[in-house]
């Protein structure tokens, strides 16, 4: 009997240790499970972040990731010119990211590695090969717009003409505020052959007749024993240093096509005559030099309402009749915005007098407030007067309506009147 419970003790410590072991394994195993969730949420976090930190080329430079080669340096050619530091020192930073994203995107191999490693992947790529991981932005920049005769080089910008036009507003636009859409016609680099002219790479050569300088030298006799040398422009090339086999058949050699675009002038309140709105970059484009700005100057003509401007004040003339010359009104004046300006009197107005309403003016630029208006009235007398208003009026003034005699001498003075 004993033995048989020492026995069933024995069982019963046995299957008590084997739970608490199951308890044990049961809670290792949650806490392992615990740390391998905290290592991957760290996981995701770093890996976020490092994505979120790498730099998006395609983004950079405005494109999608399906762009070609020929959308590629349109996109370059036009941020380069309005990123440039000589225009806008302050955009340095993105226009050597510009320069960068461009290396990268412009060469099929490191832009293919880009595309599936990212930009570590270019990093190693590139100190694997002993290349640099970025030429000079500038360097790049001259390259690409055909070395020192590009738009930027030692003497500054190579710029193109500028377009400048008047645009006619109304003073209420001015008052107001107004966007204008205007249709600008320009030249844009030719899609097709991308500014080269040609139809092909293949088809631009060497000028042989210049050996590809775009000069020649001509030497002339003067006299016996004496002969001068000059440089001329290659008749040839046409000073290009190159010439084509065969035209691009969209621009037909030109290098550039026309297009229209909308320009979108906004006419901010309070727009002072005169002033001008600048596109920077929107004038004629071309291969080998950097567009010019389009401005407009605004011009204002009267409004309908007869209000004119000095400065931040407005002005208007104002007709009342001789009753509220007389005895006072209360009248309103619409603005150019169409809300009510109430006009007040209740004493005498002559005519001529100029009333003064603070705040009525042309907004300020320079803060939120408006100048002032300034109101002269102009007193409209009544072409005729008859019956019971002239029996009145002679009672008032103690005199008869003059008719139809030859005028007698007054015998009042002018300081009575």
């Amino acid at each position: 009997m004993a033995r048989q419970l020492l026995s069933l003790r024995q069982r019963e410590g046995r299957g008590k240790q084997r739970l608490l072991e199951a308890h044990r394994s049961r809670h290792v195993t949650l806490r392992a499970w615990q740390s391998l969730a905290i290592v991957a949420i760290l996981f995701i976090a770093v890996f976020a972040l490092s994505v979120e930190a790498a730099k998006d080329y395609y983004k950079i430079m405005g494109v999608d990731r399906q762009a070609d080669d020929r959308t590629i340096k349109r996109a370059y050619r036009k941020l380069a010119q309005k990123l440039h530091p000589d225009k806008h020192p302050e955009k340095g930073d993105q226009f050597v990211e510009l320069s960068e994203a461009y290396q990268i995107l412009s060469e099929p191999e490191t832009r293919k590695i880009y595309d599936r490693y990212g930009e570590d992947g270019v990093k190693r790529h590139q100190q694997q090969a002993g290349s640099a991981a970025g030429n000079d932005p500038m360097n790049v920049f001259r390259n690409f717009f055909g070395g020192g005769g590009g738009p930027f080089g030692q003497q500054g910008p190579r710029r193109g003409p500028n377009r400048n036009y008047n645009l006619e507003v109304g003073l209420e636009d001015m008052y107001r505020g107004r966007r204008v859409s205007v249709q600008h016609q320009r030249n844009v680099i030719c899609a097709a052959c991308d500014g080269s002219g040609a139809r092909e790479k293949s088809d631009i050569h060497s000028c042989e007749a210049c050996g590809g300088q775009g000069i020649r030298v001509v030497q002339q006799q003067i006299m016996p024993g004496f002969v001068t040398r000059s440089q001329v422009q290659c008749d040839r090339c046409g000073g290009q240093g190159q010439v084509i086999q065969h035209l691009c058949s969209r621009c037909n050699g030109q290098k550039v096509t026309v297009e229209t675009v909308d320009l979108d002038v906004e006419i901010l309140p309070g727009a002072r005559e005169g002033e001008e709105i600048v596109f920077e970059g929107d004038a004629d484009e071309g291969p080998d030099f950097e567009p010019g700005d389009v401005s407009f100057k605004l011009r204002s003509v009267r409004h309908k309402g007869d209000f004119r401007r000095r400065d931040n004040h407005l002005y208007t003339t104002y007709p009342i009749s001789l009753a509220d010359a007389l005895l006072g009104f209360d009248h309103q004046l619409r603005h150019m915005d169409d809300h009510n300006v109430t006009l007040r009197r209740t004493t005498v107005t002559q005519p001529g007098w100029t009333q003064t309403i603070k705040g009525e003016g042309m907004p300020k630029r320079d803060d939120d407030g408006h100048g002032d208006l300034f109101v002269e009235y102009q007193v409209v007398m009544p072409d005729k007067i008859e019956g019971d208003i002239q029996t009145a009026l002679e009672k008032i003034f103690a005199r008869k309506a003059t008719r139809g005699e030859p005028a007698k001498k007054s015998s009042h003075s002018h300081e009575e009147l």
